[in-house]
């Protein structure tokens, strides 16, 4: 399985109505909350202090600091003067977005110390991302989540292939999930992929499955993606991903902002 590796640029785009933006918290020095702090608000620091490990404050004050520097920059405003609130099932949302403004979406994932961020012009967006060494049950998640085709697929693949499929079949229903915002409410079984070989390329609600009818999946679009050496990661949006697609490594971008 190989996924496309995206050419990743440290600039501010313009002009594309589709953006993945990365953070390596192990690129910010040693002190990553002291500099994530900056761009964050106190309520951000207040749920950040709820986390027992440091490793965890860190992915949560980036996440969001990723998707207050680059929504301000559409909007044409501070980052602190954003409100993000919490949808229904804890899908992030802008609260009373400008009525002149772009209609903005986005959505955080983040492993080990790889921050994501997608936004989204006009329509709701999902990412996400797992490391290839993941420690995980394979034949236990593989029941969970995949459907029986599915699964048929994944077992006829090499025994050494099969952790790094499952987890990129997971990852592309799990940005779905996040897309549609309704989490792991919908059960991931209920979507079935696509693949190009190996390679996950559209969705489709899985035959005979009771998948709601408020979210069809052939309505979304997926494209998965190598976030980093060794990291999976998979962004899905409704209706069709424009090309081309920003994708910014925001490690100097939010130094620097920092500052």
């Amino acid at each position: 399985m190989h996924l496309p590796v995206p050419t990743w640029t440290s600039s501010w785009p313009t002009g594309r109505p589709v953006g993945v933006w990365r953070l390596r918290l192990n690129a910010l020095g040693g002190d990553p909350e002291a500099v994530l702090r900056r761009l964050t608000v106190p309520s951000e620091h207040d749920r950040a202090r709820r986390y027992a490990f440091a490793a965890d404050r860190h992915r949560h004050l980036a996440g969001r600091a990723l998707v207050r520097l680059v929504l301000s920059r559409w909007q044409n405003c501070t980052p602190a003067s954003l409100a993000i609130a919490e949808g229904p099932h804890g899908k992030p949302r802008l609260q009373d977005p400008p009525a002149d403004g772009p209609r903005l979406h986005f959505n955080i994932g983040h492993t080990g110390p790889v921050v994501v961020a997608a936004v989204s012009e006009a329509q709701p967006v999902g990412i996400d991302v797992e490391p290839h060494t993941r420690s995980v049950d394979a034949p236990s998640l593989a029941e969970r989540v995949l459907t029986a085709s599915e699964r048929d697929r994944w077992r006829s693949r090499p025994a050494s292939c099969r952790q790094a499929a499952l987890l990129h079949l997971w990852t592309c229903k799990e940005a779905f999930l996040k897309a549609t915002g309704e989490g792991l409410r919908r059960a991931p079984t209920t979507v079935e992929s696509i693949a190009d070989g190996s390679t996950v390329v559209a969705l489709r609600d899985a035959p005979d499955s009771s998948a709601p009818s408020s979210a069809p999946a052939d309505e979304w679009s997926v494209r998965p993606f190598s976030a980093t050496d060794g990291v999976l990661g998979a962004i899905v949006r409704k209706g069709t991903i424009p090309s081309p697609v920003s994708w910014v490594d925001a490690t100097d971008i939010v130094t620097r902002s920092a500052e």
